[in-house]
Parts: structure tokens; sequence; C-alpha cells
């Protein structure tokens, strides 16, 4: 098990390396003119880099062990940091990151033997999108990328979990505004990166499946399901 932490931590440490470098080419692919990178430009970001994802898949390896709903966690995990980073920079989502996110939720839905439910992964991808894309038409809060975020975080959680997700995201941003209001770093009308927002409750809801395979702590999705059954 010791070999199984050693190559994970190896393998987070040289993927969060590569995950810098993806970062830095999506935000020069969408900007006119060359920018100050905030997640890049000195060795010691890029350290920072290698040793929170490894850190990151460590930690996720040793709650949930070596299996197939751990491994698209730490997958999506690492696209979720580079989207987050892309976002936070220049308020863009790269719809290469999402159409990735979409491809691993897709395999795993196989892989976890879930395809006799994708019904519900297809329903929380249509109202991932409707519940986004009503902002959206409107100006209010949500861009378009992340419609398209929404959508394939959707698919990927299913319609219950994506439920579980919308929430812990309220919850975040309500303490995040109130944050801002209070430091007089900004209002209600001041312009947030929901990227990041989405990608925490994401990877959250992610997380607190392994842990619940395991201890059942939390399962807010299962009494979605309970109530829409």
């Amino acid at each position: 098990m010791i070999a199984i932490y050693v190559v994970t931590i190896l393998l987070g440490g040289l993927v969060g390396l590569l995950m810098e470098k993806i970062a830095v080419y999506m935000i020069n692919q969408r900007v006119s003119q060359p920018i100050i990178h905030r997640f890049s430009g000195s060795k010691g970001i890029t350290i920072t880099w290698v040793v929170i994802n490894a850190l990151n898949w460590f930690l996720i390896m040793l709650i949930g062990g070596l299996n197939a709903k751990t491994i698209e966690c730490i997958l999506i995990l690492s696209v979720c940091i580079i989207i987050s980073a892309v976002d936070i920079t220049i308020k863009k989502i790269p719809n290469e990151m999402l159409l990735f996110t979409l491809i691993i939720g897709i395999i795993f839905v196989f892989v976890n033997n879930q395809v006799s439910s994708i019904n519900l992964n297809i329903i929380g991808f249509i109202v991932g999108f409707i519940l986004f894309f009503l902002p959206a038409m409107i100006g209010k809060g949500a861009g378009w990328g992340d419609v398209k975020y929404a959508a394939v975080v959707g698919f990927c959680l299913g319609i219950y979990d994506f439920l579980t997700a919308v929430i812990i995201m309220t919850l975040i941003l309500l303490v995040y505004t109130a944050y801002i209001m209070i430091t007089g770093k900004g209002n209600l009308k001041t312009k947030i990166a929901l990227g990041p927002f989405m990608a925490a409750s994401f990877v959250a809801v992610l997380i607190l499946n392994i842990i619940n395979s395991r201890w059942m702590v939390f399962n807010l999705g299962m009494f979605f399901n309970q109530v829409g059954g």
C-alpha cells in the first residue's frame, strides 16, 4: 500500500507541473496581449502547483483507496484546478477543459457500471444548463462559460448530486460575498468568477461520495433521490 501512495504522490506532482503549463497555455490563447500570470512565473509558484496536486491526490487516495471513484475524483480535481486558475485570471472557462471533464464523466459512467441510470446524468446535464442559462440570458452573475460548466458538472454528478453541489456552491458564494462586503473589497454588484466555486462544490460532492461509500457520513444526494422517488 505504501508503494501505491508513493506512486500517487509522484504522479500527482508530475501532473501538477503539467497543469501549470496547461493553464498558462489556455490563458495565452485567450488574450490578445501578454498579461501577468497570477498562477505562474516563478519557481515558487511551480513548486506550489506540484505540491498541492501531489498532496490532493495523496489525501483522496488515503480516504478512498485505489478504485474507480478515487481515480475519477483526482482526475476531475486536477482539471477543476486548471479551470479555476484560468477563470480567476481572465474570467473565461476553456472549452477544452470542459470537454475533457465531460469525457471523464462519460468514461466513468461505464467504468462505475452506472449505464442503467445514465438518464439521471442526462437530466443533470439539462438542469445544469437551464439553471445557469437563465441568469446568463439577463446578464445576472453567470456567463456562458458558467452555463456550459454547470451542464458538464450536472452530467458528471447526475441530477441528485448536482443539486447537492448547487447548495454547497451557494453557501460558499454567500460566505465569500459576506467576506468581500465586510472587508470593503466588493459589494453585491461585484463580478465574481463562478468557476472556482463551481469547481469546489463539484469536487466536494465527489469526495463526499467517496467518504459515504465507506462510512455513510453525509449524503444529501440520496435524500433528493428519495424525495424524487
